[in-house]
C-alpha cells in the first residue's frame, strides 16, 4: 500500500486508496495521553498542517503532526533546559518546523542549542535547515551510521517523490475518466473530492521537499552519548529500530524514553532484521520509563504498546523459522503460513483500513525474516 518505498520513509496511503485511518482508534491508549494535552498550538489548512501540543512533563513538550500529505501522528520533541532547548526529530517538512519553532518562542525565548535527528528517514530531519539557519550555535546530533545514511539517500528523494505524485495524478485522472475507484467501485463525489485533495496536498508536499536544504549533523557518536546539560542527564543510544543506527533518548531522572521509529503506532514500522530489532524492544523495557515517547503516536504511559510491537516480531520469526523446517519453498507458502492473526485485533481495534495495513506490514516482515533466518537470501 506504499505511496513511498518503505525504504524511503513510511508511507502515508495506497495509491488513490482510501486514507489510512490512524486517528484514535485505541480509546484506552489516546485517554491516557489526552489526560496530559493541551489544546490545538497549530493548524494550516490546505498543506496538512495540523499540530497538536502535550505536555509530558516539566519542560518537555511533545508536539504531534497529525497529517502531513506524507505520514501521519509524526511526533517532535521539545526540552527546555535551564539555559537552552533541545529539539528531538524536525518533522518532514520545513514548514511544520517552522510552525513547531514559533510554538517553542511562546514556551521559553531561550536558544534551541541541540537537534536530534533520530534516524535518516526524512520525516525525521527534513526541518534541520529551520533550526540551523535560527541558531547559529545548534549542534546536530545523530549516530554516525545514520549520517552515512542521511548522504547516501537524500539526493533520490526529490526525484522519487515527484514519480509518485505523477503516479497519484495518473490513478486520479484514470478514476475519473471511468468513474470507478480503484476497488472498483463507483466513483462518489465525497471520494473524487478526497482523492484530489490527496493529491494537492502531496503536490505540496513535493514542491516543498525539492527546494529545501540539508542540513546534516555536526555531532555524531557510535554506540553511546551522555550529555550533562542545563540540569538534565541524557542518555543517547544507537539501537535498531525501522533503520539501523536509530538514536533512542533516555532522561533518568524524568523517566522519560524517546523511542524514534524503534517504537511507532498504530501498525509498527519495520525494516531491519527483525531479530535486531525486537532485542531493541527487549532494552527499551528494561529501562525505567514513566513515559515513552514513539516516532509516531500518542505518549505511552506503560510499557503495553511496546511489548506489542515486541511480541508481532517474536512471532513472525518464530513463524517463519517454523514453516522453513517444515519445508516450506516459496515466500507465498510462508506468507500464507504466518500471519499474526492472533495478534491483529490489538494493533486495529477493528479498523477495516488498519487491518489492511496490518497485513500488508506482516507480509513485508515476513519476507525480511525468511531473509534473515536465510543467511541474506530470499525464497523464490
Amino acid at each position: 500500500m506504499s505511496a513511498v518505498p518503505e525504504t524511503l520513509g513510511k508511507p502515508l496511503r495506497g495509491t488513490m486508496g482510501r486514507l489510512a485511518t490512524v486517528a484514535m482508534v485505541a480509546a484506552v491508549l489516546w485517554a491516557a495521553t489526552l489526560a496530559h494535552a493541551q489544546t490545538d498550538v497549530a493548524k494550516m489548512s490546505g498543506a496538512g498542517h495540523d499540530i497538536r501540543k502535550f505536555k509530558i512533563a516539566d519542560g518537555i513538550f511533545q508536539f504531534m503532526t497529525m497529517r502531513d500529505s506524507y505520514v501521519r501522528e509524526l511526533n517532535s520533541v521539545v526540552i527546555v533546559n535551564s539555559d537552552d532547548v533541545l529539539v528531538f526529530d524536525t518533522d518532514t517538512r520545513p514548514s511544520t518546523a517552522r510552525l513547531i519553532l514559533a510554538e517553542i518562542r511562546k514556551i521559553t525565548r531561550k536558544p534551541v542549542r541541540y537537534v536530534v535527528n533520530s534516524h535518516w528517514h526524512p520525516d525525521h530531519w527534513s526541518g534541520n535547515q529551520v533550526y540551523a539557519d535560527t541558531f547559529p550555535d545548534l549542534e546536530i546530533i545523530a549516530t554516525e551510521k545514520t549520517v552515512e545514511f542521511m548522504r547516501n539517500s537524500a539526493s533520490l528523494w526529490p526525484k522519487k517523490f515527484r514519480q509518485q505524485l505523477d503516479a497519484m495524478q495518473s490513478d486520479l485522472e484514470k478514476e475519473i475518466a471511468s468513474g470507478k475507484g480503484a476497488d472498483g467501485t463507483p466513483l462518489t463525489t465525497a471520494q473524487r473530492s478526497k482523492d484530489e485533495a490527496d493529491v494537492r496536498d502531496y503536490r505540496s508536499f513535493v514542491e516543498e521537499a525539492a527546494t529545501l536544504r540539508r542540513v546534516y549533523p555536526t555531532l555524531t557518536y557510535e554506540s553511546r552519548l551522555t550529555l550533562e546539560h542545563g540540569g538534565r542527564e541524557f542518555r543517547f543510544m544507537s539501537m535498531t529500530g525501522d533503520a539501523e543506527g536509530t538514536t533512542v533518548l533516555y532522561l533518568p531522572h524524568e523517566k522519560v524514553l524517546i523511542t524514534g521509529d524503534a517504537v511507532s503506532y498504530p501498525i509498527p514500522y519495520i525494516t531491519p532484521p527483525p531479530t535486531r530489532q525486537a532485542e531493541t524492544l527487549r532494552e527499551l523495557a528494561r529501562l525505567d520509563a514513566d513515559v515513552i515517547i514513539p516516532g509516531h503516536g500518542p505518549a505511552f504511559h506503560d510499557q503495553q504498546f511496546l511489548r506489542l510491537e515486541l511480541a508481532l516480531l517474536e512471532t513472525v520469526t518464530k513463524g517463519v523459522r517454523d514453516a522453513l523446517r517444515n519445508g516450506a519453498q516459496t515466500l507465498d507458502e510462508v506468507q500464507r503460513s504466518v500471519t499474526a492473526e492472533d495478534l491483529r485485533e490489538q494493533f486495529t481495534h477493528g479498523d477495516s483500513d488498519l487491518e489492511t495495513r496490518f497485513r500488508d506490514r506482516v507480509k513485508a516482515l515476513v519476507k525480511l525474516a525468511v531473509r534473515e533466518a536465510r543467511d541474506g537470501q530470499d525464497l523464490p
